[in-house]
């Protein structure tokens, strides 16, 4: 393990591992490393003279943010932890040579800390900065397409439309902010039906069944009626028929991929002869809720497809687990009132004894 250069300063001046100063300790890296109310202490400069508090956030950062790039390790021991330039220079000398992003080293110093030329000063007119960037995109609202850029194109800033991550944040402004278009926040979703077919044979008897899962939901909680038409019209203009079979690829489950492998590579599964599934997407649709329609599942019904709502499934399966939860904690209780049962017993013999 090579000695950082911390290590090699405390030993030219005689001090050994089991003898130390108290600002400094023996690390599992078998070097010595600054303790953390130490490093708190320090005032740090970068290499165009920008002054770093040691417990201030960046200080924080300095401290805690080890690296190593091109053979050398940088962090405080070796008197140069890495910065990210507050002013996104990539072009800066200061910046070793081959860095994929503007970190400087820095360097302890002795100089007294002064805000006016601190990097605490260059970041905060940064925040500044972006925030006013900001609201003259969004016009004073959140919009969750308006994100932070990396830094190293120009701008702290960019638009990044996806109908996705206004889903996912739920975005509730009545106008768009990106489409300058308003926005329809009637609570909706996608729904859609999946047809699953089972085509089997054992000797000459052949057999075909259907199952027709209804009103199986695309996103777990509602969306705004806008957001679920933008994002279906999405999905349709993406589509290959050539590559899927459907607009919306569903998670199927471990049941039906390893159906669907067996039906398409080998034509036989479990004790069946010949074998053949298919597993099918159908009336896709956004609505604000789920309606049955008893007429039509009595024709699909007639038809010869077994007729399943998805909302019933769930059902099931909640009570199912509650149940379950239910016997566990009666056998729990049982168990329990034994114990003490065998347990008061063992007391009235050690009492007879």
């Amino acid at each position: 393990m090579e000695l950082n250069r911390l290590t090699q300063d405390l030993y030219a001046e005689g001090y050994t591992r089991e003898r130390h100063p108290d600002f400094v300790y023996w690390s599992n890296w078998q070097n010595f490393g600054y303790r953390w109310e130490a490093l708190l202490k320090f005032t740090w400069e970068t290499p165009c003279g920008l002054l770093v508090r040691g417990d201030s956030d960046l200080g924080r950062g300095l401290a805690a943010g080890d690296a190593a790039y091109g053979g050398v390790c940088y962090c405080p021991e070796n008197d140069n932890p890495l910065l990210l330039c507050p002013y996104g220079k990539r072009d800066c000398p200061h910046i070793p040579q081959g860095f994929p992003r503007p970190f400087c080293p820095c360097r302890c110093t002795g100089r007294f800390y002064d805000y006016e030329r601190s990097a605490e000063k260059v970041e905060a007119e940064r925040v500044r900065e972006t925030h006013r960037q900001y609201m003259e995109l969004t016009g004073g609202a959140c919009c969750a397409c308006v994100v932070g850029s990396n830094g190293n194109q120009g701008g702290c800033l960019e638009v990044q439309y996806d109908v996705e991550q206004c889903i996912r944040c739920r975005c509730k402004n009545e106008v768009c902010v990106i489409r300058k278009e308003k926005r329809d926040l009637r609570r909706a979703n996608v729904f859609y039906d999946i047809r699953r077919t089972w085509i089997t044979r054992t000797g000459f008897l052949e057999e075909k069944k259907v199952e027709l899962t209804k009103g199986v939901k695309v996103f777990p909680r509602f969306v705004a009626w806008t957001d679920a038409e933008i994002w279906l019209q999405t999905k349709r203009a993406e589509y290959d028929p050539l590559h899927s079979r459907s607009v919306i690829q569903p998670q199927m489950t471990p049941q039906d991929r390893q159906q669907a492998f067996f039906s398409k590579m080998h034509r036989q599964y479990g004790t069946y002869d010949y074998f053949e599934f298919h597993y099918e997407v159908e009336n896709v649709r956004i609505a604000q809720s789920e309606r049955r329609d008893r007429t039509r599942d009595l024709q699909d019904a007639v038809s010869g497809a077994e007729v399943v709502h998805d909302a019933d499934l769930k059902k099931a399966a909640a009570d199912q687990k509650r149940e379950a939860r239910r016997q566990r904690r009666k056998t729990h209780g049982t168990q329990t009132e034994a114990g003490g049962e065998q347990l008061a017993l063992y007391g009235d013999r050690a009492v007879e004894i």
